[in-house]
């Protein structure tokens, strides 16, 4: 069975960026658009609110303080997949599904990445791959966790869990989804001199072959706000309540 892996934590201040609605959403959106035999994991620190159908993972406190999403290494660790599955697809909370997925997750390989067109990097939102396969990057980071980023990463201020995915994953020949898979970056608030590779303020429509649209925190706001038709169909319509609360 496919384990499909999402992240939800309480930030420094005690507030959520993401509440139980978008694991929620996410739930009743593969309802919609995965029909491989599977199950959602959260690894969260605040359980309430989410829907009973979600199996849920306590996040470890293992480098709580670390930046950037950093504590999402973990799921490259052997000893933590345990915890998952076996074969892991890993999702950002900020991502939106539009289309059918299956054809895109039902691939053998050890790993798969999104390959972003415009940037030329490994996606950290959406990535598929054996469980453990990427332990030697865990154990990479681990063992040094505020060394081993800025070696590896040495052009990023405050590197993060895709820098280091992308640093490791350099050279190897890796199969990878492009757009013509049918992702879509949306591009908001800073990006608009880049609307014309995929969504944004000027451009509304998803293109035609769309299955995920990668979302950013910063355009959360226009998300929930359900801007755009293709957001309230494919977000703002999703139950957001669960049926059977677990906490």
């Amino acid at each position: 069975m496919l384990t499909v892996c999402c992240w939800k934590w309480k930030r420094a201040d005690g507030s959520d960026l993401f509440g139980p609605e978008y694991v929620n959403r996410l739930r009743a959106a593969l309802d919609l658009h995965l029909s491989l035999p599977h199950e959602l994991v959260c690894v969260t620190d605040d359980p309430t609110g989410v829907d009973a159908r979600v199996r849920l993972v306590d996040l470890p406190t293992t480098l709580s303080q670390t930046p950037r999403c950093r504590r999402r290494m973990q799921v490259f660790s052997k000893d933590f997949a345990r915890q998952l599955g076996d074969r892991i697809l890993s999702i950002d909370l900020d991502v939106v599904l539009v289309g059918d997925i299956t054809p895109i997750v039902d691939r053998r390989e050890p790993i798969v990445c999104w390959r972003v067109g415009y940037a030329q990097v490994f996606s950290g939102s959406f990535h598929l791959m054996d469980a453990g396969h990427l332990d030697g990057l865990w154990r990479a980071f681990e063992s040094d966790p505020e060394g081993y980023p800025r070696r590896v990463c040495p052009r990023e201020r405050v590197p993060s869990d895709q820098a280091m995915l992308n640093a490791y994953l350099r050279g190897d020949d890796v199969p990878h989804w492009t757009e013509a898979d049918g992702f879509v970056t949306y591009f908001g608030a800073g990006y608009e001199r880049l609307e014309h590779l995929g969504l944004g303020m000027r451009h509304t429509t998803l293109p035609a072959g769309a299955r995920v649209v990668v979302m950013g925190s910063a355009d959360l706001a226009e998300l929930e706000a359900g801007r755009d038709p293709w957001m309230r169909e494919h977000w703002g319509n999703l139950p957001a309540e669960a049926a059977c609360f677990s906490a």
